[in-house]
């Protein structure tokens, strides 16, 4: 029987301190009757928490978003992470959390599995000693039993949050296990089911929203998919309330001005409505900077951060990992495994260190798990049921890593000597500002072309009837004339070739992931073409080496299959008028031009 996955996740940003003291009481936890993983969510630091976490807690998975995404983008990339990994249960908790009671989880996934309609619970939440609001108001013996939230409800007249309990002090009268009608995000577990059914915009939290009311969002949109909030009274956790945004502060002013404006006009009835604009008026006129602000960005549609210049981040994010190696195996079990034997070889310019691979089973036909048991302990394992496709199956692997650089193979891709080494130190080069591809070689160590221009009809006149080599197929490419001395390091081409490519984290959160909407093939192109409208270039590094066993993956589809795919992409990727006279020039060529190769893009 598989035992319950269960995976803590919090956000930190500049909050190394708090994170630290958060992470050091988590030892408290019994972890006896489920597997636990600890996700830190890390926006864009530059306090040195990254690496401090890391010394300090080895066994913590350290996710590096790159930028502020906030609590709401945070928490999605965490939960994100977490589902791949197979979590049953998410434990959402803020970075100035601590834990108080050791059965804090077994006691809140107990109160989830009472009725399959509970889809949240949180428990009950002190005042960290020394945060409270009123600290002249309580004796010396009541530090730490000071309630913040004990359950409460949502006033539609004001749009808000009303905790009950607050300020009182502890004496058991809020012990009880019972439905909520509001929950509290800086502490709460929630069911993969509600993740899984949840409405859109977001699979999970609203990122329009940054921070405040993305949890009364959430619980709305929660609720209306059927699924209950509860409150355990059993258990406890201190909160240092406000530690992470400060008490009045300029940023609580504006998103709580702005954010409150966002859910109350969504969800708020008609005469609330009517309220807030009154109140939005009167604060545009009286109002602080900015609460006016906040208002004006409201009705201007500006969402998500609102460029807060003075919580974004500095862009000198820590990463975890320099690199993380995604594989894909469809049926290539044997191919995978010599992959795995060429990166791990000594002179291959693997860091164990500093480095991850992911190997990602696409489907149970013929999958490599016993073939490359022997690196298991070594790499990130990722299973699916079924055959998802090239791009959904690398995005997978994409969003499980937690390297600065993010490297894909196919599994036919064997590493030469040097091979990762050498494009790690051409993207420390370009500064993490460029994509790049390593050089192909076949078995027999001949080059294979692997560059291209982006497909155009002029392009494919050119190839066919000009016999001008590389407009329109692949090429290798090479110094004008042959003549340079010596040669350039690496050469700036339109587009490579998917088998062997490095992109940077930071690219990734610019231009997205692989477009997910074809199958295989033209995933290179599409990418290249995207790659280009941002202005992000792409190099061909000749020094960085690897051998591909060309079609070793793809021939596993079938021939026919594959055709299928290949036409269906295309069709696609040039839509259906364009593909139509690109086939048109391609058959003309192949009767009547002086190139046969019987290629097709």
């Amino acid at each position: 029987m598989n035992m319950t996955k269960i995976a803590i996740i919090t956000v930190n940003y500049n909050g190394k301190k708090d994170t630290l003291e958060f992470l050091e009481s988590l030892g408290k936890l019994q972890t006896t009757n489920y597997k636990l993983r600890t996700i830190v969510v890390d926006n864009g630091s530059w306090d040195g928490s990254v690496s401090e976490i890391r010394k300090r807690f080895t066994e913590v998975d350290i996710l590096q978003t790159g930028e502020n995404l906030g609590f709401a983008g945070g928490y999605n990339r965490g939960v994100e992470y977490a589902r791949i990994w197979g979590a049953d249960y998410f434990l959402l908790i803020n970075n100035d959390c601590l834990i108080k009671d050791s059965n804090l989880t077994s006691e809140l996934v107990k109160t989830a599995q009472f009725d399959p309609k509970i889809g949240l619970v949180s428990p009950k939440i002190y005042f960290a000693p020394g945060f409270e609001f009123h600290r002249d108001r309580y004796k010396k013996q009541d530090s730490g039993r000071i309630i913040w939230y004990a359950g409460g409800r949502f006033d539609w007249d004001n749009i808000g949050s009303i905790h009950r309990g607050i300020d009182e002090v502890d004496k058991g009268q809020y012990d009880k296990v019972e439905e909520a009608e509001i929950i509290s995000g800086a502490c709460v577990l929630i069911k993969k089911e509600v993740m899984e059914k949840i409405a859109p915009p977001e699979s999970g939290f609203d990122e329009r929203y940054f921070l405040y009311f993305e949890d009364s969002d959430f619980v709305k949109r929660a609720k209306d998919n059927g699924f209950k909030t509860y409150y355990n009274g059993q258990v406890a956790v201190y909160h240092k309330v406000s530690s992470s945004t400060g008490i009045g502060s300029k940023i609580t002013d504006y998103y709580h001005t702005r954010n409150r404006l966002i859910f109350g006009m969504q969800y708020g009835r008609l005469r609330t409505r009517f309220a807030l604009v009154r109140e939005a008026v009167k604060l545009l006129i009286f109002g602080r900077p900015v609460q006016r602000r906040g208002i004006l960005d409201f009705y201007l549609g500006v969402t998500g951060n609102g460029n807060l210049a003075s919580h974004l981040t500095s862009g000198n994010a820590e990463y975890p990992l320099k690199l993380s190696i995604g594989i894909v195996n469809y049926n290539t079990p044997d191919l995978t495994k010599k992959l795995l034997e060429s990166i791990f070889n000594i002179d291959s310019g693997f860091r164990p260190s500093d480095m991850e691979v992911i190997v990602l089973d696409n489907g149970l036909t013929d999958p490599c798990k016993d073939v490359i048991k022997e690196f298991l302990p070594k790499i990130k394992y990722l299973q699916n049921q079924e055959n998802e496709g090239f791009t959904k199956g690398y995005n997978k692997t994409i969003r499980f890593s937690l390297g600065e650089y993010y490297l894909m193979f196919n599994s036919d891709i064997e590493v030469l000597k040097n091979g990762i080494s050498e494009l790690v130190k051409a993207e420390d080069e370009f500064g993490g500002s460029a994509v790049l591809g390593g050089k192909l070689v076949f078995p027999d160590t001949s080059d294979q072309d692997s560059a291209f221009h982006l497909p155009t009809l002029s392009g494919a006149f050119k190839e066919y009837f000009l016999a001008q080599k590389g407009s329109y197929f692949m090429f290798l490419p090479d110094s004008p004339g042959r003549s340079q001395s010596p040669p350039p390091r690496w050469y700036k081409v339109e587009g490579l070739v998917m088998a062997c490519l490095l992109i940077p984290r930071k690219i990734l959160n610019r231009v997205g992931l692989l477009n997910e909407e074809t199958f295989i093939f033209f995933e290179d192109i599409e990418y290249a073409r995207r790659l280009k409208a941002f202005g992000i270039p792409i190099y061909f590094v000749p020094s960085a080496k690897f051998i591909h066993f060309h079609g070793g993956s793809t021939k596993r589809i079938g021939q026919e299959k594959a055709n299928e795919h290949l036409i269906e992409s295309s069709k696609h990727y040039h839509g259906k008028f364009y593909y139509f006279f690109l086939t048109l020039v391609l058959r003309l060529g192949q009767k009547f031009g002086r190139v046969k190769t019987p290629v097709c893009r």
